[in-house]
């Protein structure tokens, strides 16, 4: 296989995604009067009770789509769409898992389908109608389910199972107790809101990280999604169990969460995810990584080494060998044991003509620049009409309520 004119990297790792939320893109960019994340978070409702099976599965298949196209080999799927929406259960009590699982698969993607955990509206608030549609009433119910998936998914190794207690906020101190031997990557949202952490100090007497570590959840498994406002002694705790962090910045960005303290979080594995989708795009989260800290610090290269080749390394790590990591993958490096994941880069496109290449990758590049995505040696080649078509009949109908 030759490639002149091209690089080879590895594939990206989306460490962090809620697929269905891809339908959002394009209609929640207006409001009246202030608008936050909870306001945002009212909309996203909206969507997630309106998409049946069938929709689901279709928009969950473009989100994968947008990734393999923009140079993302594997995804882990924040899952927690699991019931109809009055709450009760599909025949086939994972149909909404196996449906994302499928289609990620049709796309091509690796998948580790992280099985959310989700309880309550918050400490001493029953869950919402909106939120029925999330909601398990025992903390066993959700590891019945994860034992389902994987006997129902075990012989496809791009496909993995883990375990998501959504957040302190959705789930009770006895739950994250219960899930404490779990054997697999568990991911949580973590500090994401100046009020979840308040909150949680009312209702625990600490921040989310202690919690999760006072519980026995906090450790090399443990993946800490957002971190964007991590409290005293959240990242001597982390780094001292061996917990990571995924940031998602554009995400981060689009619903004004704030920006992730990267310099507070020194020595702490890395990786990203796109999250919401208000954008997919690799080389613009491990961007946002170094231009945030520019930003909040006031100076330039502030992950770099006297390398000319050290920060763009560095970034394109976080992209790669830390979500890998994350979800569990051999794969990150283009070494022999690791799976055959990568992504061939077009450096004779306009972006790159003239440039240093790996710093260009990754402090310039967009998706345009990846020319073919490769997973487990084979090309990736679904068929994007079809998927696109359905996801837009899927989309047609939904009523975002009044402007």
């Amino acid at each position: 296989m030759t490639h002149p004119g091209k690089a080879l990297l590895p594939g990206f790792v989306n460490a962090h995604s809620h697929a269905f939320q891809r339908g959002l893109r394009g209609h929640v960019q207006w409001s009246k009067g202030e608008d936050t994340f909870w306001s945002w978070r009212d909309r996203m409702y909206r969507l997630a009770n309106q998409l049946d099976a069938d929709g689901i599965e279709a928009v969950s298949a473009l989100a994968f789509l947008e990734m393999a196209e923009a140079g993302f080999t594997s995804v882990g799927e924040f899952h927690y769409l699991h019931h109809l929406p009055e709450g009760t259960a599909y025949g086939d009590r994972e149909e909404l898992a196996h449906r994302v699982v499928r289609a990620a698969r049709r796309v091509g993607l690796r998948i580790n389908l992280l099985r959310v955990a989700y309880q309550r509206a918050g400490p001493d608030k029953d869950r919402t109608r909106e939120q029925r549609r999330f909601c398990d009433d025992r903390p066993e119910q959700v590891l019945d389910a994860i034992r389902r998936l994987r006997a129902a998914h075990q012989d496809d190794p791009a496909v993995s199972v883990g375990l998501a207690p959504h957040s302190v906020r959705a789930v009770p101190r006895a739950w994250l107790e219960a899930f404490s031997d779990f054997d697999g990557r568990i991911h949580a949202h973590v500090s994401e809101q100046p009020a979840e952490n308040d909150q949680c100090r009312a209702e625990h007497g600490m921040s989310p990280t202690a919690l999760f570590a006072e519980v026995g959840l906090l450790d090399e498994r443990f993946t800490a999604v957002h971190m964007t406002f991590p409290q005293s002694g959240d990242a001597e705790l982390m780094r001292e169990r061996g917990s990571g962090v995924c940031a998602c910045p554009t995400t981060e960005l689009d619903l004004g969460d704030g920006f992730l303290p990267i310099d507070h979080l020194a020595g702490i594995p890395l990786s990203i995810g796109t999250d919401s989708h208000a954008q997919i795009d690799p080389f613009a989260e491990v961007r946002a990584l170094e231009l945030h800290a520019r930003g909040l610090q006031g100076r330039r290269n502030v992950l770099s080494s006297e390398d000319p080749d050290g920060l763009a390394n560095r970034l394109l790590d976080v992209g790669t060998v830390g979500g890998a990591a994350a979800l569990g993958l051999d794969a990150g490096r283009m070494s022999v044991g690791q799976l055959a994941d990568f992504v061939i880069i077009d450096l004779e496109h306009t972006l790159l003509a003239g440039s240093r290449p790996l710093p260009a990758i990754a402090l310039a590049a967009h998706p345009g620049v990846v020319s073919e995505t490769w997973v487990g040696g084979q090309p990736v080649c679904p068929d994007r009409g079809a998927i696109v078509d359905a996801a837009v009949r899927a989309l047609a109908d939904v009523d975002w309520g009044p402007k």
